[in-house]
């Protein structure tokens, strides 16, 4: 096992264990956690078995096994950002909304007195 791949492997198993911290602590959800567990879970096995990567790329028609991981990678990294980007956006609606009725609120208030 090289170097790269016991740091990779030792980092993965602390994210995990950070991961099942988060849901026991209720901090994450069911689905957040299984996402989780399959994207450092996978990690794990890769670095654990990196022959199988070779195997992923062949069967996807990428030459090597490191550059079908990237692959992977970025496709998982931009859907997080898009998770991310509909989460920002929603609460840029929410900030909105409430600013709005705190401000009626304290129109109704002034004008009372």
């Amino acid at each position: 096992m090289t170097l790269i791949a016991i740091l990779i492997l030792m980092f993965a198993l602390f994210a995990l264990s950070r991961v099942f911290l988060r849901y026991k602590d209720k901090q994450i959800n069911i689905f957040s956690f299984a996402f989780w567990i399959i994207i450092w879970g996978g990690i794990i096995l890769f670095s654990l078995k990196p022959r199988l990567s070779e195997n992923i790329s062949k069967f996807l028609g990428i030459d090597k096994g490191t550059d079908a991981l990237f692959f992977l990678a970025i496709v998982i990294l931009f859907y997080i950002v898009f998770r991310l980007y509909i989460k920002l956006d929603k609460l840029d609606k929410d900030v909105t909304n409430l600013t709005i009725n705190i401000s009626k609120y304290i129109h109704l208030i002034e004008k009372s007195n």
